[in-house]
């Protein structure tokens, strides 16, 4: 549904490798950036047997592909009309749809499994069992874990106010950037989380949050109090376009994604491209 916006009337978009990205090819939506399996919960993960006998191992697929239909409507409002006839229920979709994305990767997983493994090569180093030097293995929680702590994280868990990223979302100004010269482009890891000078930004205290949307717009959520000029990004709405085509690209795990007429990448010098990580 979300790729849909940068593919031509074929329904196919340009993959280009994040780690090489020389190499590049057209894909059908259908085959695109897709993971089988990638929240299905077997059974046997399951830890009560009373809820083993009726549960269905895709029905988080499910559930997340009916949040991301109830989410289109506003999509489509977005690039049709803007922010103009918008709506409490739009807003909320809106937030719930970039909160989802921010989770939905491997990329969030594999820093779920750093955070994890941390301590417990610290407690190793700090007993004498490992040197600082020696690498150690990351932690690989099973998958049901995986997928339940990134649907706390990005809609909270409800209990005592938590909205989980939604909160982090709802309190920044919005706005549409529309470059006129700079084609836009998205990749596997679509919606980039910044703050000036920092390459992994705490959810909590991010300046800005882009979520590429078409070739031709980017929604922008901005902390009240910042400046972006002050804090180093571009003001003119290509440059900035630019600049973001950067991040998104860097970011991504395995695929950067535009349509296929486009060329987004061209001028954009990407960070060097990086296994995933580790605590070692």
């Amino acid at each position: 549904m979300y790729l849909r916006f940068f593919a031509d009337e074929a329904e196919q978009v340009r993959l280009v490798s994040r780690h090489d990205p020389s190499r590049s090819h057209r894909s059908a939506l259908h085959n695109a950036v897709t993971e089988a399996g990638f929240y299905r919960i077997e059974v046997a993960e399951l830890a009560r047997e009373e809820d083993r006998a009726t549960f269905d191992p895709e029905s988080v697929e499910e559930g997340l592909s009916g949040l991301e239909g109830a989410a289109k409507p506003t999509l489509m409002k977005l690039v049709s009309s803007g922010l103009t006839h918008f709506e409490d229920a739009d807003w909320y979709r809106l937030y719930q749809f970039v909160a989802l994305q921010t989770v939905r990767g491997n990329r969030w997983r594999s820093q779920l499994k750093a955070a994890l493994t941390r301590p417990i090569r610290d407690h190793y180093v700090a007993t004498g069992l490992i040197s600082g030097a020696e690498k150690f293995p990351l932690v690989v929680p099973p998958k049901a874990m995986l997928v339940q702590e990134s649907l706390k994280m990005a809609l909270g868990t409800g209990e005592d106010g938590d909205m989980g990223l939604l909160r982090f979302l709802a309190d920044k100004n919005v706005r549409l950037i529309r470059p006129g010269d700079t084609a836009v482009l998205t990749s596997d890891e679509p919606v980039c989380w910044w703050a000036p000078g920092e390459e992994e930004p705490g959810y909590a205290h991010a300046a800005v949050v882009w979520l590429p949307l078409t070739p031709r717009l980017i929604v922008q959520f901005r902390a009240r109090s910042f400046d972006a000029a002050a804090g180093g990004l571009p003001t003119g709405d290509d440059e900035l376009a630019a600049f973001i085509n950067g991040r998104v690209a860097s970011q991504a795990e395995r695929w950067i994604v535009h349509h296929p007429a486009d060329t987004p990448l061209a001028g954009v010098t990407l960070a060097p491209s990086s296994d995933t990580p580790s605590a070692g």
